[in-house]
């Protein structure tokens, strides 16, 4: 999977300098009208991930550290309706 811009994207985490395997990652930052925050990214599968994931219906998530915030995986962006 490789990260991806959309029509909403509005900031760029940088990927730290000299680091392997990390790019960039284009993210959206949202506030919701409970003045929560979150930021959204979006992940475009190559045609063999996406056969993998129609195979076995699963995705995993990784991520560096003991625990991490709550996340939502969705098939659309929070901004659509």
């Amino acid at each position: 999977m490789k990260p991806v811009k959309t029509e909403f994207t509005n900031s760029t985490l940088k990927a730290p300098i000299g680091s392997e395997n990390v790019v960039d990652l284009p993210i959206t930052k949202l506030e919701y009208t409970d003045g929560s925050s979150a930021v959204e990214s979006c992940w475009q599968l190559s045609k063999k991930e996406l056969e993998k994931v129609k195979e076995t219906g699963k995705i995993y998530f990784v991520c560096m550290g003991k625990t991490h915030p709550p996340i939502l995986l969705d098939i659309k962006s929070q901004l659509e309706s």
